[in-house]
């Protein structure tokens, strides 16, 4: 048998794992962490003013749903999904410090519907197609991973919003 017999082996396993990966469906992260905190998730509610802006379910009232939060530092991640719609995903960074809060609506399939920054207290206003597309970038690579990693997010809830502000 020949040398490069098990190292083409090797290079044929290692491209067959890689394809692999790319094979998963692009919203992948969005349904394992849907099902995370759909199963453990703490009861929350959205603020009126988020669920307004996105066009959620009983808005005026705020939104039910089941979430699941990251902090590093003064920065706090949750992943919200809807307990009326699953399909309805809210996912906020908020810089518990200065109160800068950017939510953003994304669907099933891990696409962005939506996003909006506020302060704490503040209404909500669009992001730029630009802004919005960065930051989402940076949260499904976050939350990606953490699904990936099988690296559970915890259950337990953010400080309670305010009026006109989020988790």
């Amino acid at each position: 048998m020949s040398k490069r017999a098990p190292l083409t082996w090797l290079m044929v396993l290692i491209a067959g794992v890689a394809l692999a990966d790319t094979a998963k469906p692009p919203g992948q992260w969005v349904e394992t962490l849907t099902h995370e905190a759909l199963d453990s998730g703490f009861l929350s509610r959205l603020p009126p003013n988020v669920s307004v802006v996105f066009g959620l379910a009983k808005a005026k009232d705020g939104t039910d749903v089941r979430q699941l939060l990251a902090k590093e530092g003064h920065q706090v991640r949750t992943f919200n999904v809807s307990v009326a719609n699953h399909n309805d995903v809210v996912i906020f960074n908020v810089n518990a410090q200065s109160g800068a809060t950017v939510a953003y609506l994304v669907g099933p399939d891990g696409q962005l519907r939506k996003a909006v920054s506020y302060q704490t207290g503040g209404e909500a206003q669009d992001l730029s197609p630009a802004d919005a597309k960065a930051g989402m970038a940076r949260e499904k690579k976050y939350w990606a991973t953490r699904a990936k990693s099988g690296q559970h997010a915890s259950s337990a809830p953010a400080a309670a919003p305010k009026s006109g502000s989020a988790q």
